[in-house]
């Protein structure tokens, strides 16, 4: 009976506060259709974005979970959305009310069937950062070695189906009535990843695998798992000191350039997407510290994406004909990856191809120019798009809003072509190689 009144609970909760949000855009479209010729309708829109933003901010931090995961995407995307929401949602990156202390403690002792006091000569109480799935504190070993402790919230799998299904029933809705938003690929998607995120075993073992593939970028900082402290529920890795990457204060006064961070966030992810095709697929600015010395340092690999090789290949022949222009080379790697879109001339594609992957403009003038390019491609022309590619297109978006919210114009173009080339280089020569020993 109690879970069932929780459902029902958090449902009409998701259901009301998107039935507020759309009809409240609604009004506002039909307010401004009635403004004089030439107005914009600015103050409307900025109270009705101001209402919205704030609403979802509200549920995010009533129901949790999945709710805190997806503001902390739209919080990010500073080159997209209207300023309202990255003020509002920005907030869910660091300030998630965390569960009581005693709790965590309770949860810890359980995970590894002994007291707090044995496996930590310290124990902050205090969480470094309460985040969607589970909240982080900093501890001291025995041995005197510094470490997070990550300790995933309870009963987080069975309120995570709630939302998922509550999540489908309103981008199922909203498809409906407005077929050019329709992310149910995605949603569906996210699902899918969750129980592997919920798994700090699995956890634990991409972060070794994503460490070993970037060993040799001295100036990209991965923290180090400590195997005798890891629980499906609770991991343990060595503790990084720095600011958060949107720390800009500190950051300058530490004379380190947001220009060379952005820089240094291309370089990890060209390398983990293209090279090595396992890639921590959360990169919001919660998780990417700065290091005094100009170092950067990732974090939570909950949520790692590997992709198959045909997939990597083909996203690789993507960007690579993208670079160029090239209309026959962009048609060809949609159709080798099986993106299906409203569109059906070559040219058409690629104008989408570099909407995706070109730099987003910063101003507002430009925002507006953007706006209108993607009316013009009808707003989502996107059909079907295979779902490896999807946490891949999350990853794009936030490392742009990282950019956008840093005043650095991200190129994703410029992070992923030369990888993409190298990729298809040495493809190649392996081909020729095994043609010719045929």
């Amino acid at each position: 009976m109690r879970s069932t009144w929780a459902r029902l609970r958090r449902s009409s909760r998701v259901a009301l506060t998107a039935a507020r949000i759309y009809w409240g855009y609604k009004r506002s479209q039909r307010r401004v259709r009635r403004l004089a010729p030439g107005s914009d309708g600015g103050t409307d829109w900025d109270v009705q974005h101001e209402r919205a933003a704030r609403a979802l901010y509200q549920l995010a931090i009533d129901l949790k979970g999945v709710h805190i995961k997806a503001g902390q995407f739209i919080g990010t995307r500073a080159d997209l959305v209207p300023e309202q929401y990255v003020q509002w949602l920005g907030r869910l990156q660091d300030r998630v009310p965390p569960r009581p202390a005693a709790d965590v403690r309770t949860d810890v002792e359980a995970a590894f069937g002994r007291p707090l006091r044995e496996l930590f000569s310290d124990f902050d109480e205090e969480p470094l950062a309460a985040a969607s799935l589970a909240q982080v504190h900093r501890a001291r070993l025995p041995d005197g070695r510094d470490v997070a402790v990550k300790v995933r919230h309870p009963d987080i799998e069975r309120l995570g189906t709630i939302d998922f299904r509550n999540l489908r029933s309103v981008v199922r809705l909203v498809a409906w009535c407005e077929p050019d938003f329709d992310y149910r690929a995605v949603v569906e998607e996210l699902e899918r990843e969750m129980p592997r995120e919920l798994d700090f075993v699995r956890e634990a073992r991409m972060l070794q695998r994503v460490a070993a593939d970037l060993a040799d970028l001295e100036e990209v900082v991965l923290p180090e798992v400590v195997d005798d402290l890891l629980a499906p529920t609770v991991l343990v890795t060595t503790f990084i000191e720095g600011a958060r990457i949107l720390d800009r204060e500190t950051i300058e006064s530490w004379g380190v350039q947001p220009r060379r961070l952005v820089e240094l966030l291309a370089l990890a992810y060209g390398r983990q997407i293209l090279e090595h095709g396992v890639f921590q697929a959360d990169p919001h600015p919660g998780n990417i510290l700065v290091l005094r010395d100009g170092r950067i340092a990732l974090l939570d690999f909950g949520l790692t994406k590997q992709l198959p090789d045909p997939v990597r290949f083909g996203f690789a022949r993507l960007v690579a004909s993208g670079a160029k222009h090239d209309p026959q080379g962009v048609t060809a790697a949609f159709r080798e990856l099986g993106i299906e879109t409203a569109l059906d001339d070559p040219e058409s594609l690629v104008e989408l191809t570099s909407l995706l992957l070109d730099p987003r403009p910063l101003g507002d003038g430009e925002r507006q120019a953007v706006g209108r390019s993607r009316r013009a491609l009808s707003y989502n022309p996107v059909h079907a798009i295979p779902t490896d590619l999807i946490l891949l297109g999350r990853v794009i978006g936030l490392l742009r809003g990282v950019g956008a919210s840093l005043g650095v114009a991200f190129s994703p173009v410029a992070m992923l072509e030369p990888h993409a080339v190298a990729v298809l280089e040495r493809d190649s020569a392996r081909a020729a190689a095994s043609g010719s020993s045929a």
